[in-house]
């Protein structure tokens, strides 16, 4: 796409795969004073750029002198059934940040969406970061839940005595549809069945059977433990399985990894007490927010 724009010394425009490393790193700039540390290598940043359905082609740059000192990456998908553009990290550097560049670059890129027949705009932001919010509330973004980052410091208490007779079996092709009847509630953007089919080579994807039935099953980053997704038919709950299933991320993850689950939406009680159970507290919180046209 053409710039969309231009001043002699600053401009905003499209971008391209050639740009992905100076988005790796003006990532890490933009990010390097974050509430939670980001340190991704390029490849856990172009994990991120394909779990989140980034397009580069779409995403946008802020340019001074030349030099990258802001951006927006937007993902496409959609969202309860509409064409959605997702903000999969909007940051500008330190050092250019309060002259409105966030602001200027939504006010750029929401225009040109619409006109391709994308009806809403969804994020994610901490629920403490009052000047985020209070920008996307301008642009006319609403919160629609709190969603939680969970993190277990120490060793889980699988205290409960695991399902003897239900063997875990590691699961290639999923039958979502089966899967996600166990499901309460709905999963966040990066934990969605499309986000998972997009990265399913980094997973570790395991299901609970009993004799033949699957009746429940986990997923989650390999070998760092981050939770996606996990759920146990409501006809087996309180057998065991769910501890079974995080014996099955335990053996599989990096003792210097804790286990996480990133995003679940703090209102499904019974997954959140199942958590706090096992040994997980909340490390941050974030407001889900969605602009519609």
């Amino acid at each position: 796409m053409d710039s969309i724009y231009e001043t002699p010394a600053s401009s905003c425009r499209f971008l391209d795969e050639s740009y992905f490393r100076e988005l790796h790193a003006g990532f890490l700039t933009a990010f390097s004073d974050y509430i939670l540390p980001i340190d991704l290598t390029e490849e856990q940043f172009r994990n991120h750029i394909v779990l989140n359905a980034v397009d580069l082609d779409r995403s946008v740059g802020w340019f001074d002198d030349g030099h990258l000192i802001g951006f927006s990456l937007n993902g496409f998908g959609e969202w309860h059934g509409k064409a959605t553009v997702y903000d999969a990290g909007t940051g500008v550097f330190p050092s250019h940040r309060r002259q409105g560049l966030s602001m200027r670059m939504f006010e750029m890129m929401l225009p040109i969406f619409e006109e391709k027949g994308y009806r809403q705009c969804l994020l994610e932001v901490i629920t403490t970061n009052h000047k985020a919010i209070g920008l996307y509330e301008k642009l006319g973004f609403k919160v629609t839940r709190t969603l939680s980052l969970l993190e277990c410091k120490g060793e889980m208490r699988l205290s409960k005595p695991s399902a003897a007779s239900i063997e875990l079996r590691r699961i290639g092709t999923p039958d979502w549809e089966k899967l996600t009847a166990f499901c309460e509630g709905e999963p966040s953007w990066q934990n969605t069945t499309a986000a998972i089919d997009r990265s399913i080579g980094r997973k570790g994807f395991f299901g609970a059977f009993r004799e033949d039935e699957c009746v429940g099953y986990i997923v989650f980053s390999a070998n760092v433990g981050r939770i996606s997704q996990i759920a146990v038919d409501k006809r087996f709950r309180g057998q065991g399985i769910g501890t079974r299933l995080l014996e099955a991320l335990a053996a599989d993850t990096k003792h210097d990894f804790p286990p996480q689950v990133i995003n679940i939406d703090r209102s499904i009680s019974n997954a959140m007490s199942f958590f706090t159970r096992v040994g997980f507290t909340e490390k941050v919180s974030q407001y889900e927010m969605l602009r519609v046209v």
